[in-house]
């Protein structure tokens, strides 16, 4: 006798398959969203990660005693405009006002000018060795001297700091027209300055009275068996008053801001935004960073704070991905990076 199912026992079967199917299906579905977030969150942390090497590598870079904070307000475009209502050296900030700067501004040492450059034959060509023979300086005036900086070339640094200028489309002499000058390191290396707002001129163009007395412009230089002897003046003064030569010494060409602009409001409040990197602009001439060249950072930043105490900076950043959502609200990895 020819065996067959039945109806129920066809329905039942039909039933199991449709349970296995759902359970497959929400398995499959729970996996693939599971690879999709996994690969989402390394993505984002990798970004992070990133963005916070790539300020960092600035950073280290900087003039250690000029870094400040603006004081501005991100809902309105004021920051991105440059329209601050305060500044102030980051360290002499208080713990409960650091939340209203929302701007980061340094000055950074040419570091490409200081190792020189190489020449038809591989020969390293020195730039400038960062240091004074205290011994050979001559004291002009007040705020006028000689120095005398050993293995030191400020031809290659001309060469360096000119091809980078002209590069940007920057024209002018980088000694004569002081796109590049000298800053002291002081006595402990960071940095030689009586206050801010009289340091490195930072905001003269909103507030005329600060001063770049800490700023030196070279005004002429001679160059014999690589030590070279440097003719150097106060960019400005005060009680014909400008800071010690030290030791040390840097070279700057460019001052950096990290700004940002705000994409989306909320409750008045700036809720997602993005950091650009302004550079190229010289505050010791009366410019600020809406001066200088912009580059994006990173977009979909949702915290940028920073911190500095003793010389040591800490930077810390959350970033979003608009493309996932978990209970309402987007995922984001937040990461913090001390600098030295």
């Amino acid at each position: 006798m020819k065996k067959s199912f039945t109806l129920i026992e066809l329905l039942i079967v039909i039933i199991i398959l449709g349970i296995l199917g759902t359970i497959s299906s929400e398995i499959i579905t729970k996996l693939y969203r599971n690879y999709y977030y996994t690969k989402e969150y390394n993505k984002l942390s990798f970004e992070t990660d990133l963005v916070l090497n790539k300020i960092s590598a600035k950073l280290r870079n900087r003039i250690k005693n000029s870094v400040i904070a603006d004081e501005c307000n991100i809902t309105d475009d004021s920051c991105k405009d440059g329209n601050i209502t305060n500044f102030n050296v980051l360290s002499a900030i208080p713990e409960d006002k650091i939340k209203y700067y929302k701007v980061l501004e340094w000055l950074g040492e040419d570091l490409y000018a200081k190792r020189g450059m190489w020449d038809n034959n591989l020969k390293s060509l020195i730039g400038y060795s960062g240091f004074v023979d205290l011994k050979d300086t001559n004291k002009i005036s007040n705020i006028e001297y000689k120095i005398k900086s050993p293995y030191t070339n400020l031809n290659y640094v001309k060469d360096i700091e000119s091809n980078w200028t002209q590069e940007w489309g920057i024209s002018g002499d980088v000694f004569e027209n002081n796109l590049s000058v000298i800053i002291f390191s002081g006595s402990i290396d960071r940095g030689d300055f009586l206050d801010v707002n009289n340091s490195y001129g930072w905001w003269k163009s909103k507030y005329p009275n600060n001063k770049a007395t800490r700023i030196f412009r070279i005004l002429d230089y001679n160059t014999t068996n690589d030590d070279t002897i440097i003719h150097i003046k106060a960019l400005d003064s005060i009680n014909d008053n400008a800071p010690s030569v030290y030791e040390k010494y840097y070279i700057v060409n460019s001052a950096y801001a990290i700004v940002p602009e705000c994409v989306k409001l909320k409750n008045n409040k700036c809720e997602v935004y993005n950091l650009y990197l302004r550079f190229n602009y010289y505050p010791w001439k009366s410019q600020d960073y809406t001066d200088g060249n912009n580059s994006l950072l990173v977009r979909n930043v949702t915290q940028f704070k920073f911190r500095e105490e003793d010389g040591v900076m800490r930077v810390f950043i959350c970033i979003s991905s608009p493309k996932i959502i978990i209970k309402n609200e987007p995922l984001t990895v937040c990461k913090e990076k001390v600098v030295f």
